[in-house]
């Protein structure tokens, strides 16, 4: 009994000191040199254009690394061409911190244009540069001995002298205005190139925008949304560079009373921070178009019957969401999945007098310690309703969508109450417990024991990368148990 209650405490030790092992978190910019106290590997990436070198910038990457961090190696992205490298040596394709080096850099250019699915994104021209941040971005892979979990911490700044606006995510250079607007003591700021022809006005951008910030609850209210205006020349729609941070990108010619208003369907990618298997992937886009409509149609920006065509949409209504390798085209996530989300959100305010929405479903769902499966996603609505939803949910989501009580969505007069509900919210992020040493990785740089885990990365039809995360299992408790018993 006594060794059973010693390997207890020294379990319960190993628990609550483990180091432990995340890919990518995002967090707030960290001032370089504050790493002791922060524990987290600070990246600055400095943004300069290339005015020899069309399509092209130049980027000096500023790399602080804590002391409990005994190793770091970086691999730069695709056809870059290294200029300096200060605190780093060579080894392959990779560049490692020199010895006890605290402070390093490296400095190099990289062509920007992203393409998604749909159409490119970004671009570098003569006169202005539209770039994502993981157009830029080293990946990482690190090792730490002992103290607070090390964090992989990027942020993106403007070199001295270039003209435009840095975001978490995405970054302009070139000739442009700026319009603020605060909401709740909160900023959007609205980023509008001089080689953009926005038709919406800003002040209905804007408007649109703030509205959906004020009645949305569920997942992250950021203090300040930057919204990069895409030149008309680039793909038409929006762009997330990734889910739940602050940036998004959209393109000048979208208009704002639409069903699919993308000014507001990228918002919405802004507050999402849950975390998805691939059978649900289609959550992403199906609750932000849904939630798109509704928020339009409660600020007045479309009519009722535009409203319920696009909830009662029939387009792919066959597809099963769980299956993307099955669909005929991307669409099925848009179409299918908004129906299905107005569905369930029809069910909800039913069964629960109008007093929940599927807000409260996604609330659930982001407060959640891991990923979002097909079972957690109908026990979460079931949870909601108060009722056992499970068979419904099931058969919307795999098999032919099912009919929309619209009442239920507009009876209430949606246009003056909106559609959020009230549910305290608080989003929680799933660590992977590790022993020491520990390793760890960046953006899609997989480390020896890596383990990859979706975060979806959208455009106005969706696109996902990945980010590695790590865990690996203590040994330590065998082994102490081991030595008590030869002695």
């Amino acid at each position: 009994m006594r060794t059973q209650m010693s390997a207890g405490l020294v379990c319960l030790l190993l628990v609550c000191t483990s180091p432990v092992a995340l890919g990518v978190e995002s967090s707030p910019p960290a001032q370089i040199g504050t790493s002791d106290s922060d524990s987290s590997i600070d990246v600055r990436y400095a943004i300069d254009r290339e005015p020899t070198q069309t399509g092209r910038v130049r980027v000096t990457a500023t790399i602080e690394r804590p002391r409990h961090v005994t190793g770091l190696s970086v691999r730069t992205p695709a056809e870059t061409t290294v200029l300096r490298a200060d605190g780093l040596r060579s080894d392959g394709d990779r560049w490692r911190l020199s010895g006890d080096t605290r402070t390093a850099q490296l400095t190099y250019t990289v062509p920007v244009g992203l393409s998604t699915t749909f159409g490119q994104r970004t671009a570098g021209t003569d006169n202005w540069t539209l770039l994502a941040r993981q157009e830029v971005s080293l990946r990482a892979r690190w090792r730490w001995r002992a103290g607070p979990r090390p964090r992989w911490n990027e942020s993106l700044v403007l070199a001295p002298g270039q003209n435009g606006v840095a975001g978490r995510t995405a970054a302009y250079i070139g000739p442009h205005e700026t319009e603020l607007r605060t909401v709740d003591g909160d900023r959007i700021t609205l980023v509008v190139p001089a080689a953009a022809d926005l038709r919406p006005n800003r002040t209905a951008v804007l408007d649109s925008i703030s509205h959906a910030k004020r009645a949305s609850t569920a997942g992250t209210d950021h203090d300040h949304i930057r919204v990069f205006v895409a030149p008309n020349e680039l793909a038409p729609g929006g762009y997330s560079p990734s889910n739940g941070e602050s940036d998004v990108i959209v393109n000048a010619g979208e208009p704002v009373r639409s069903p699919v208003n993308v000014w507001v369907h990228e918002y919405r990618h802004t507050r999402e921070t849950f975390e998805t298997t691939p059978a649900m992937d289609w959550l992403s886009e199906g609750s932000a178009d849904y939630h798109t409509a509704a928020l339009t149609y409660s600020a007045s920006g479309i009519e009722k019957d535009q409203f319920h065509e696009r909830i009662t949409t029939e387009r792919h209504e066959t597809a099963d969401l769980t299956q993307p390798d099955s669909w005929d085209g991307p669409g099925a996530q848009y179409h299918k999945g908004t129906r299905v989300v107005a569905a369930i959100d029809a069910r909800l305010r039913q069964a629960t007098d109008g007093n929940r929405t599927f807000e409260a479903v996604l609330d659930g769902l982001t407060r959640r310690d891991e990923r979002i499966t097909l079972r957690l996603f109908a026990e979460t609505v079931s949870a909601v309703a108060g009722d056992d939803l499970d068979a419904f949910v099931r058969q919307a989501v795999t098999d032919t969508a099912p009919s929309v009580q619209t009442d239920a969505l507009t009876d209430r007069d949606l246009q003056r109450s909106g559609v959020a509900d009230t549910t305290d919210r608080q989003a929680n992020f799933a660590p992977s417990v590790d022993s020491s040493p520990a390793t760890a990785t960046s953006g899609d740089d997989e480390g020896k024991h890596g383990v990859g885990t979706a975060r979806p990365v959208t455009d106005r039809h969706g696109e996902w990368t990945m980010l590695g995360t790590l865990g690996i299992l203590s040994v330590v408790l065998v082994g102490r148990q081991r030595r008590r018993k030869r002695l």
